[in-house]
């Protein structure tokens, strides 16, 4: 009888979407890095539970490729600061934006009925010109 090597698998990072794991998927892939997609359809079928417990789709790769993949999927580093595409100011916060306060008092409402309350992301806010925007 033949001792067989097996790895553990690890999750590597959560996506928003299906289209988005594809396409890391592929990027390791290219690299030689076997990678499995999980809670693909879930994802699809339920969207607005994205980002709530863990929710989302997961990348799974080999403990083994963890580090060459994480590397592999890090965005490059610019090093340029980031300045608000409206009025091109550097006075940035990132956080819940400018509408704090509708967002907070949805997520309590939604406790309080017992529905989920939605997909709630942190985007880049200007505090000169009190708009919202992503990168």
């Amino acid at each position: 009888m033949s001792k067989q090597n097996y790895t553990k698998t690890v999750k590597l990072i959560t996506c928003n979407t299906s289209q988005e794991a594809n396409i890391i998927k592929g990027r390791l892939s290219n690299e030689g890095i076997y990678a499995i997609i999980t809670n693909e359809n879930f994802t699809d079928l339920m969207p607005h539970f994205n980002g709530i417990m863990g929710a989302g789709v997961q990348i799974l790769v080999n403990e083994d490729d963890y580090e060459r993949a994480y590397e592999l999927i890090q965005p490059e580093d610019n090093s340029k600061p980031i300045t608000c595409p409206y009025c091109h100011s550097k006075n940035i916060k990132f956080g819940l934006g400018s509408r704090k306060k509708h967002i907070i008092f949805q997520v309590i409402l939604s406790l309080l009925v017992a529905i989920p309350f939605g997909n709630i992301k942190a985007t880049y806010y200007c505090k000169d010109c009190n708009n919202d925007f992503k990168t």
